[in-house]
């Protein structure tokens, strides 16, 4: 025997280089089947299953029974699928597919495989059924989660992120938003210590964005649980247009101009027409103010619900947009055909300026006596209802309206240092407490939120939505609501820097919302505004409107025409007739020219409804003519009859002029009188009221009165108004119309 060498054995068990190049060419294909396994892998499946048909048609006995698998494997496949994707879509695929396997193998055993028609049929439908599986909402979704894993693994890479876990992301408004397992292992890092460490800054660097354009936010309910939003677009690039400003045509061009990446209108356009008055009840929904512009979310405001009335506080320093704001509540309380708007503005009287054609009633610049009437009105309207409800809680209508009170600068009526604070302190206090179950809101505004301000604590405590605009600085911010890091809202002294209007919203039980107030800054956009809409069209009960002294003849058509208010803006509450007193309604007044120069004073600032002195009355409607005669001479008896009885006996005429000899005979003693002279020089046009100058005298009340008359028998002083109401003036003050 010869002896082979090793070497030929070898040679012999090395494959040739045909079994290297197979081997190689199947290692290559199951490697790019494993990197798509869902379409490579159908792909291949939906291949191989055609020469499969040929063995079927060799060797099945019965192709209607391989038919009959279909029912069972197309339901095994729904249900299997369906289950866990909940995609109805993509189980339908999948049970046509598993279907498609029998009924393909009964056919080729019966036709065969290798004709012309079979194999075109084939082919079209493994095409349709691959195409149909490849583009399921499913696939998509695995191919986007897939191509966000890869992303993410190259931020985690260049971030103390390494070896966290990608749970999901969330598009956003304005960017996206990631959710993260930082893991458990004793190497991962800890939510705290990234939040606390410069992940913000090597986030930011790595998308080339500012810093103040990442946050991160842990999650209470789980440790180790990381979400990381980041703002990619400007979110304040565009004012909120306010829907009943804004023309539709121009809505629609810059809604589509203000398109997000995701298709999503920044600053959508309204869903409805323009809104109108009285085209909603307030029981409908929230008052919507704004917009927040990183979710696209509308910012809601609740005064009225199932609950009652809820009342609003408003902080914000000068030039935040607190007129804005209620602005905006006013627009949309009178979309409300239940519900009536009194304002009261002290110091600047802009919404009475504003929205005069809207209001109810309104107290202006130094018509202190007006606002304290209207606080007495809405405190006898809420113990009116309350006594009809029996404490539970009002349902709005028509006929008995929500009555939203708005304080606007609310440090010149309950300040500290405000003239009237004593009397209307105790009135808004008692709405604030009461006001919930009456249907009557309190919406105050101011720029602090301290006690010298706000008067008292009543506002702060009975208030469940507190709406802070900009404050100057965190201090500010903490005394507008004192738990602001507890509840993680932002600093609005730093929130969305050098953007005008924006708010932040927080409500009872803590949710709040950040965002953008619609604009209504053009005043005089607003005139026209208010003038178009006119007076609302509800109106206070009858029998509690009888009790009101004054109310009722607010809507009264006097010979003198309507009086013109001091504190810029004209009342109705005292001036506008009623819609039943007339047939035509009247002409809308004309807005100012420029109302951005502040409220108008004097009856030239305003000229009676009408303009041609007619005051709302068409001069050749004799049924208005007579309608409005006959309300003069109602409201005339109703005068006389509250007038005091006249004595039973008369005033002898010797006892008349014992009582004019001893004024004649009084004296004022010069201190008192340089006192009494100075302590009314210095309130100016205000006045002082008798009570006053007998608290800073410090004298009896007689006495006090005596000298007071005599003074004003002296000409030194005069009196304006009678009974405790009256003002007493020096005797060369200019009071325009107003005479003694």
């Amino acid at each position: 025997m010869i002896p082979v060498p090793a070497e030929y054995y070898a040679a012999q068990s090395r494959p040739s280089w045909i079994g290297r190049m197979a081997r190689a060419a199947v290692h290559g294909y199951v490697g790019w089947v494993r990197q798509s396994p869902d379409t490579r892998g159908l792909g291949t499946g939906l291949a191989a299953l055609y020469p499969v048909g040929h063995l079927a048609h060799q060797y099945a006995a019965d192709a209607l029974l391989l038919g009959a698998f279909a029912p069972p494997a197309a339901l095994a496949a729904w249900v299997a699928t369906y289950k866990q994707h909940e995609s109805p879509r993509y189980s339908a695929t999948l049970a046509a597919t598993a279907a498609g396997v029998p009924v393909w193998l009964a056919t080729a055993a019966h036709t065969g495989i290798t004709n012309l028609p079979t194999l075109l049929a084939y082919t079209a439908t493994a095409t349709a059924t691959w195409s149909a599986y490849t583009w399921s909402d499913v696939l998509k979704h695995r191919r986007a989660l897939a191509a966000q894993q890869a992303q993410w693994q190259t931020i985690a890479a260049s971030t103390e992120l390494a070896g966290t876990r990608l749970v999901k992301t969330e598009p956003t408004h304005v960017g996206v938003r990631f959710k993260v397992d930082v893991g458990a292992s004793p190497d991962a890092p800890s939510v705290s210590r990234l939040l606390s460490g410069n992940l913000t800054e090597q986030i930011a660097r790595l998308y080339g964005i500012g810093t103040n354009q990442v946050r991160l936010n842990g999650q209470p309910s789980n440790a180790r649980i990381l979400w990381i939003t980041l703002q990619l677009r400007d979110p304040w690039g565009q004012p909120i247009t306010h829907p009943a400003l804004a023309p539709a045509d121009a809505a629609d061009t810059s809604a589509e101009a203000a398109l997000t990446a995701a298709g999503i209108p920044l600053n959508p356009a309204p869903a409805v027409g323009v809104p109108t008055k009285g085209c909603r009840s307030i029981l409908d929904g929230p008052f919507v103010l704004g917009t927040d512009p990183e979710t696209g979310e509308d910012l809601e405001l609740v005064v009225f619900d199932e609950g009652g009335a809820r009342h609003v506080q408003i902080i914000a320093t000068n030039g935040a947009g607190k007129t804005v704001v209620l602005s905006n509540i006013v627009e949309q309380a009178n979309e409300c055909r239940d519900v009536l708007v009194v304002a009261i503005d002290l110091r600047k009287g802009t919404i009475p300026h504003l929205w005069g054609e809207v209001l109810d009633a309104a107290a202006g610049i130094g018509e202190e006596d007006k606002a304290i009437q209207i606080l007495q009105w809405l405190e006898t309207i809420a113990e009116e209802r309350s006594r009809k409800n029996g404490g539970g809680n009002h349902i709005p209508s028509s006929e008995a309206p929500v009555i939203i009170l708005i304080i606007d600068e609310q440090a010149k009526l309950l300040g500290t240092a405000s003239e009237v604070a004593h009397e209307a302190k105790p009135i808004v206090d008692g709405l604030h407490q009461a006001g919930r179950s009456a249907g009557i809101v309190v919406v105050s505004a101011g720029q602090r939120n301290v006690q010298q301000q706000t008067g008292s604590k009543e506002g702060s405590a009975n208030a469940p939505t507190k709406i802070v605009l900009r404050v100057m600085n965190t201090y500010e911010m903490t005394k507008a609501l004192d738990d602001w890091m507890t509840l993680g809202v932002p600093d609005m002294s730093t929130y969305a820097p050098g953007v005008k209007g924006v708010a932040l919203l927080v409500k009872d039980g803590g949710a709040w919302q950040a965002g953008r107030i619609r604009d209504l800054s053009d005043f005089k956009a607003v005139r026209h505004l208010a003038a178009s809409r006119g007076r609302p069209d509800a109106h206070l009960e009858p029998d509690i409107a009888a009790q009101l002294p004054g109310y009722p003849q607010r809507h009264m058509v006097t010979a003198g025409g309507p009086s013109a208010s001091t504190g810029g803006g004209t009342d109705p509450m005292f001036t506008d007739p009623p819609t039943h007193h007339h047939a035509a309604p009247p002409a809308k007044p004309e807005p100012p020219s420029d109302p951005a120069s502040g409220p108008a004073s004097g009856s030239a600032a305003r000229p009676p409804r009408g303009g041609d002195g007619s005051f709302g009355i068409d001069p050749d409607d004799d049924q208005a003519i007579t309608q409005a005669a006959e309300g003069l001479v109602a409201g005339i008896e109703r005068h006389l009859a509250k007038m005091p009885e006249p004595a039973a006996t008369p005033t002898p005429m010797d006892d008349l002029i014992a009582n004019k000899e001893a004024l004649d005979l009084t004296s004022v003693p010069p201190a008192a009188q340089r006192a009494i002279v100075e302590f009314v020089a210095s309130r100016g046009d205000q006045g002082a009221r008798r009570s006053e100058i007998i608290q800073h005298l410090g004298n009896s009340t007689p006495t006090v009165s005596r000298w007071l008359s005599k003074l004003c028998q002296n000409q030194i002083l005069m009196r304006i108004g009678k009974g405790k109401a009256a003002r007493y003036h020096l005797a060369d003050t200019p009071l325009g119309d107003h005479k003694p």
